[in-house]
């Protein structure tokens, strides 16, 4: 999502390595977690924003597609959000399991 709206060289990217969270925090229909950067890393330019995209499953309907934002508040990746549609229960297993990262 970072590299599609800012580029492959977006000082957001330098974030994610250090990146950690203390908990994943399931809702039923999801989950979010709240990022902590580990590293002493500028802002970048105050940016506050949310990317959102959709992703298939190799799931039956009403799972077969789960929904990701990615929260950026004041220049920093701030937190994470996985949630279904339809008030479906987030599904079971690892998501490497049943995620579709790349349809081609």
């Amino acid at each position: 999502m970072l590299v599609e709206k800012f580029g492959a060289t977006s000082p957001l990217l330098d974030e994610i390595s250090s990146l950690k969270f203390d908990a994943r925090h399931m809702t039923g229909t999801g989950y979010y977690v709240n990022l902590l950067n580990s590293q002493d890393l500028p802002s970048i330019n105050k940016l506050s924003t949310e990317l959102s995209e959709d992703l298939k499953t190799n799931l039956s309907a009403p799972h077969d597609v789960v929904g990701f934002t990615l929260f950026i508040r004041d220049g920093y990746l701030s937190s994470l959000e996985g949630y279904t549609f339809g008030d479906t229960s987030w599904p079971e297993g690892l998501m490497e399991n049943w995620l579709i990262f790349d349809a081609a």
